[in-house]
């Protein structure tokens, strides 16, 4: 049994790689975007609504490993209590944390995945139009990128980085072989080109 932690910057492709690992492992997705935008509609302000929502997810995935199922914890990694929560529960339930971070940094690629996917109330519009509820004005998407990028929150080991710029033919075997190694077995680390933003 396992908890895992998924990562990465909006679009990236984490419910992708979440939906993979439902469909094979029998686990089940508990997904923030989904838990925030029911909060909201529910008349949290959005100030509050953040904090709502994470008080929930780990509610839900403590549930789910109470009743015997592996779960994933599906929201962004941007502070240290994200992480360190992931690993206490599963700490709890004996179950193994595992921490898959999906990364790319394509802002063209990015900007086409946000446009195209099933959008959820707490879901940007595009790299540079934030969700319904932070207003219409355009943002400096490449900044608040950066800036997300540098706030990934990852453990010291034991977890797998995917270069999400290659085909998930390829991708979706990685995953699988992570979540089926003994636990300890290692990080693993993408083969990641090098992009400049500025190029994008």
């Amino acid at each position: 049994m396992f908890l895992l932690q998924m990562s990465g910057v909006p679009g990236s492709g984490k419910s992708t790689v979440a939906a993979h690992v439902v469909d094979n492992f029998g686990a089940v997705a508990v997904d923030y975007d989904v838990i925030k935008s029911a909060v909201l509609d529910a008349g949290v302000d959005l100030a509050g609504s953040a904090k709502a929502a994470y008080e929930v997810m780990y509610a839900l995935a403590r549930q789910i490993l109470g009743q015997g199922r592996p779960v994933v914890m599906d929201s962004p990694c941007f502070w240290p209590r994200i992480l360190n929560e992931g690993m206490e529960i599963a700490r709890a339930y004996d179950a193994s944390y595992r921490y898959i971070e999906c990364r790319i940094h394509d802002l063209g690629l990015l900007d086409e995945r946000l446009a195209h996917r099933p959008r959820l109330r707490t879901h940007r519009r595009s790299v540079n139009l934030p969700p319904p509820d932070l207003g219409d004005q355009p943002t400096d998407g490449e900044a608040l990128y950066r800036e997300a990028w540098d706030s990934i929150q990852r453990p010291a080991d034991n977890y797998l980085q995917l270069d999400m710029h290659r085909p998930l033919t390829e991708l979706l075997p990685e995953v699988n072989a992570y979540l089926r190694a003994p636990r300890g077995a290692g990080s693993r680390t993408p083969r990641t080109p090098t992009v400049s933003l500025s190029q994008v």
